[in-house]
């Protein structure tokens, strides 16, 4: 081994160590402190002369605009120097971001790059699990040579290898160079440093060594990271008394010689290799942490919804961006930074309650901004001025690239003749929250319905109210309950008495077949059109049928009963991770149950008693004309801060072997057969889809509000080599979890309001699918617009 290279540098959590506006403080004095102890050091010799890298560009942003015209001289000096270097990306993500965030997540290149006159070459994330499979293509697009990981693999595991380089083939087919590290802080780690030993330091380089033969490692170099640990793990500022134990060991020559690095260094060691010594992979890097997502339920609906929305302001506008488009993408984006959360994540701790509170509110404002952009642009189109006397017509916007059918469901002090006082319309009541029709539920209170009305892709109509069709069938749905033979009894919450005369309740469309047990609540059979039984119930557990998940209290009730961390065994990536007996609790009964029928769909809505919750509402909703079952959830918790999940269990009758599919940021990704090695399998984060089928057909579950899934069976616990694939599989929406032990909060007391999708398709042809997913996504726009005498009009949004 030739070389040791030591890249130092602050690992950025927006959160964890301290509240989000002093951790941007702070990081912005560090900039200033490097500059100042670059300068005062560069009279050491090399290669133990400091180095410093800014690992994500966020903060320098911030400190450039901040900083004089002399202080922006020094650092740009210091980056022509070779002794700061840059990072293209502007913090760390999680797996809920989206193509367009992938994009935004990189602006912040060229700008530095402008305006420091460099070139910025390499990308990092550090301390995340995986990044969605776009993010290749994203890079490469944007002239990046090199991608730099330095994963945590805590309640995760490492792609393999690791450390070792690949070319990751992106989704485009063209090939990304990875430094898949080791974790971050590992000079500090592996090699005690923090101990200011040389002879620690070459016990620690021993074990290293050792290892690195034992995985045939066979690159010159070992490329090894330090932070202020183990006082400052993460937004840490320079640690002035590193240079000197370097030049303590250089000098003792009792090992490799270390080299201060920046990610250009690297890169150069890098570049020497041939592409004939680098193995080729292709495949998501699926996150382990995303589970996280599910400790913040609402906000992460939100922050999802406002991403479509964004997209929509967008089209409404002719691609013209919203003046508050921006503004808003920048609060989701830091919705979508992987800091959750304070390190001690109990609810009782005052940073616990800032930094969770200020973490939520990106999503909550940003959702809110994005829905002023559409209805600004819907505004717009209408032609509304100020204040009317009157709703003359109905503003029908299609923002999708699928065809859709719009049955308006509008307020009835819209129609017809109404006194002057509540038929007056302002542009204040027009944006009131319900008016927001693209969130209302499939239960309308207080509104007529009309339709059906075609809207093509990307287009727009507006049509006057006394010319809107008629609500009418339009289609085939029938509902009736009657005595029927008795069908399996332990498929459902309770059990039934020997004299039991069994009634059953009958939804049919052309799409689907529904019984139920209109007495217990169960869902007794699913088919589609066909006649074929989606369906295989067992014992608890019917169509999207509530499962809590718990550790046992009489084994270990916290987060020790699925992992028990050791920061001696994670530093060398062996899993922490432990084969757990969860408690897993199914619905106790069905307390409420009935339907609503209207002319063109029925809804069928249960409330049922589940452990660990206060109440738990569902809402299946078939329509005569639309192969997708939507499913509205909502869902109140009860306070507890122990470990839990709660799930909706889909207990299919597919045969053994079947196969499954998931989208992430814009691409479709196939599990197992397109991930990375070492690359999440326990679960997956949806962008909008997660489906599964065999030879006879498959289901899609329509995710677009909570992102996390899993297929087969429950696989909350140690890293999956492979997906399992009996038959009669069951597929798991995970929208609420708490298992994190850190970073995450642990208990959500709002109301979680969800929408689901369902469908039957043939296969799982990526071309059928996504129509479905996106129109379901973002449903079309229903907007008042103003006036007495409004004139029927349509018109085509710019296509991007």
């Amino acid at each position: 081994m030739e070389e040791i290279l030591l890249l130092h540098h602050s690992h950025l959590d927006v959160g964890y160590t301290h509240s989000q506006p002093i951790v941007w403080e702070l990081q912005q004095e560090f900039v200033s402190q490097a500059v100042d102890w670059l300068e005062q050091t560069a009279c050491l010799r090399e290669p133990s002369r400091p180095k410093w890298t800014c690992e994500a560009t966020e903060p320098v942003r911030r400190w450039l605009a901040a900083a004089s015209e002399h202080e922006i001289d020094r650092f740009t000096s210091l980056v022509h120097q070779g002794r700061i270097g840059l990072s293209a990306l502007r913090w760390h993500v999680t797996a809920n971001i989206d193509r367009a965030g992938l994009e935004r997540l990189i602006e912040g290149k060229r700008e530095l790059e402008q305006r420091l006159k460099t070139s910025i070459r390499v990308a990092c994330q550090h301390d995340v699990n995986g990044v969605p499979w776009p993010l290749a293509d994203v890079l490469i697009d944007h002239e990046i040579d090199l991608y730099v990981t330095a994963t945590n693999p805590h309640l995760g595991r490492p792609v393999r290898p690791r450390p070792g380089i690949f070319k990751w083939r992106a989704p485009s087919g063209r090939g990304l160079r990875v430094f898949n590290g080791h974790a971050y802080t590992m000079f500090d780690q592996l090699l005690h440093a923090w101990d200011d030993s040389v002879d620690r330091m070459a016990a620690g380089w021993r074990e290293l060594q050792a290892r690195l033969l034992e995985t045939s490692y066979s690159l010159p170099f070992v490329y090894l990271t330090s932070t202020c640990s183990p006082v400052m793990w993460d937004n840490g500022p320079p640690n002035p008394f590193l240079p000197e134990l370097v030049a303590k060991w250089n000098e003792s020559e009792v090992g490799p010689t270390i080299s201060y690095a920046t990610f250009d260094d690297l890169l150069d060691r890098v570049r020497a290799i041939s592409d004939d010594d680098i193995e080729s992979l292709s495949g998501d890097w699926t996150d382990y942490w995303s589970f996280g997502l599910g400790s913040a339920p609402v906000a992460t609906a939100l922050s999802r919804r406002a991403k479509r929305l964004l997209s929509a302001a967008a089209t409404l506008s002719d691609s013209r961006p919203h003046p508050l488009a921006s503004r808003a993408a920048e609060l989701i984006d830091l919705y979508d930074e992987h800091t959750f959360a304070f390190w001690d994540t109990a609810d009782n701790h005052p940073q616990t309650q800032t930094i969770e509170m200020l973490k939520q509110s990106l999503a909550h404002e940003g959702y809110e901004l994005a829905s002023f952009a559409v209805m600004d642009a819907l505004e717009r189109l209408a032609g509304n001025p100020p204040a009317d006397r009157q709703i003359g017509a109905v503003l029908l916007c299609n923002a999708s690239r699928v065809p859709v059918v719009v049955r308006p469901e509008i307020p009835k002090s819209w129609v017809g003749d109404q006194p002057a006082s509540t038929s007056r319309t302002y542009r204040a009541s027009r944006m009131s929250y319900d008016n927001r029709t693209w969130e209302a539920t499939r239960e309308a209170s207080g509104k007529q319905a009309f339709g059906p009305v075609e809207v093509a892709p990307l287009s727009w109509r507006i049509i006057p109210i006394d010319r809107l069709p008629e609500a009418n069938e339009a289609g085939a749905i029938f509902h009736r309950i009657e005595a029927e033979a008795p069908v399996r009894q332990d498929a459902g919450f309770v059990s039934v008495a020997a004299d039991y005369e069994p009634r059953v309740g009958t939804i049919e469309t052309s799409a689907y077949t529904v019984k139920y047990d209109p007495d217990s609540g169960r869902i007794l059979s699913l088919s589609d059109g066909r006649g074929h039984a989606l369906l295989s119930p067992r014992l608890g557990i019917d169509f999207f049928s509530p499962v809590r998940e718990r550790t046992d209290g009489l084994d270990e009730s916290r987060r020790y009963a699925f992992y028990l961390r050791n920061l001696e065994r994670e530093k060398i990536d062996i899993s922490c991770w432990k084969d757990w007996d969860a408690v897993r609790e199914s619905a106790r009964e069905v307390t409420s149950l009935r339907t609503i029928e209207a002319p063109d769909r029925i809804t069928l809505i249960r409330e049922l008693e589940v452990p660990g919750a206060r109440r738990l509402v569902q809402s299946f909703t078939l329509t005569a004309d639309d192969p997708i079952i939507r499913i509205d959830v909502e869902l109140e918790l009860e306070p507890n801060q122990l470990p839990q999940a709660f799930y909706f269990a889909i207990p299919l009758s597919l045969s053994a072997g079947w196969r499954a599919v998931f989208d992430s940021a814009g691409a479709t990704i196939e599990l197992d057969g397109q991930q990375l090695p070492g690359a999440c399998r326990n679960w997956i984060t949806a962008e909008s889809f997660a489906a599964i089928g065999d030879e006879t057909g498959a289901v899609v579950l329509l995710c677009p509000d909570a992102p996390l899934v899993q297929f087969g069976d429950f696989h909350f616990g140690p890293p999956l080599d492979e997906v399992p694939r009996p038959a009669k599989p069951l597929l798991l929406a995970w929208p609420v979890n708490n298992y994190w032990d850190t970073n995450f909060p642990r208990a959500e007391t709002r109301t979680i309001r969800l929408r689901y999708g369902f469908i039957a398709v043939d296969d799982l042809n990526e071309e059928t699918i996504r129509p479905h997913a996106a129109r379901f996504a973002q449903p079309p726009f229903v907007w008042p617009v103003a006036g007495a005498n409004v004139c029927a009009s349509s018109g085509h949004f710019a296509a991007d």
